[in-house]
């Protein structure tokens, strides 16, 4: 199943370019303005608009890009957030909403002593510091629109080297600890600040962009076990058949035997769906076979090895290798 993308997320960032003076190719830029706001865009053009974007090399862009988002930027999501009463409500909108905006990855929360943490596993890896870069800092943004006032996180971390100086990061993060060549992307919020309901919201208007939201997800989501199972694969790659029978709210067995009576296996569905997504990430600048392993589930390096040279009869550098410049 093809990954997309709502269309005002790529108008968004070219509509701020063209503020800046920052030009992108034409033909590319015509490609985007040829689909409605009631289309989905392939996450192949928004790959390769990002990829136009990394080839600027201005370090602070993804964070000013992520500073430009608004609230009608993200549709029917971004006024579904709007209307939560709290950022815990609003990233509960996030994670259970997110597709409505884009299929580039998956949030998750979790709760420890030092507060709340909001992940973000990212299923790119074109441009992906530029990337995710701009994805923390809208999300940053969007925990102030939620509140109604300027809250920062207490942490933030990159899984990537520091791109620009420290002003430019402060300007967006505030005094938040910044922590780069993290394990993951994520940011720290106080329990405080996470639970703060300083604004009044409509009780009847969140229950209406819920449902709003909820209905325009069930149009997203595939409807056969073989699309749901793709669906699922094609956003978490990594996802075990325990984890996606679970997802599915049903046994292994019983997605086993659904997918047997489609005349498929879920080995076979997980099997396409790396080899599409190597062969996608493959051609990004800077991947390599560790991160792509990493980004696939693969338990260690020599194991994709061996299912790539499987999948195409080459090994991954002699693959890459012939990929054109």
């Amino acid at each position: 199943m093809n990954r997309s993308v709502i269309p005002s997320f790529s108008k968004t960032i070219m509509h701020y370019l063209d503020q800046l003076g920052v030009e992108v190719d034409k033909a590319l830029q015509a490609q985007i303005s040829e689909y409605g706001n009631d289309q989905r865009l392939p996450m192949a053009l928004q790959d390769s608009l990002w990829q136009a974007l990394e080839a600027h090399g201005d370090a602070e862009l993804g964070l000013n890009i992520g500073l430009a988002f608004n609230p009608q930027s993200f549709d029917t999501l971004g006024f579904l957030l709007l209307s939560s009463p709290s950022i815990g409500a609003a990233v509960d909108s996030l994670i259970g909403y997110s597709p409505l905006i884009g299929e580039g990855g998956t949030f998750s929360k979790s709760h420890s002593s030092q507060g709340w943490h909001l992940s973000y596993k990212p299923d790119f890896c074109c441009a992906a510091a530029l990337r995710m870069e701009a994805i923390l800092s809208c999300v940053t943004t969007g925990a102030g629109w939620v509140a109604g006032q300027n809250i920062q996180p207490l942490e933030v971390g990159f899984a990537h080297a520091a791109m620009a100086d420290e002003q430019a990061y402060r300007r967006v993060f505030g005094g938040a600890k910044l922590v780069f060549n993290a394990s993951h992307y994520y940011l720290l919020y106080s329990d405080e600040d996470w639970h703060c309901k300083q604004r009044e919201v409509s009780p009847a208007l969140l229950a209406q962009m819920q449902e709003l939201a909820k209905q325009q997800l069930a149009q997203l989501k595939p409807q056969s076990v073989v699309e749901q199972v793709n669906y699922l694969l094609a956003r978490q790659p990594w996802l075990s058949r325990a984890q996606v029978a679970g997802s599915l709210a049903m046994s292994e067995r019983h997605l086993s035997r659904k997918l047997a009576d489609a005349d498929s296996t879920f080995k076979a569905l997980s099997e396409q769906v790396k080899k599409r997504r190597a062969l996608e990430l493959i051609s990004a600048q800077n991947s390599s076979q560790s991160s792509i392993a990493d980004m696939l589930g693969y338990a260690d390096e020599n194991a994709f090895a061996k299912a790539f040279k499987r999948w195409t009869g080459m090994g991954f550098r002699e693959y890459k290798q012939q990929l054109p410049p």
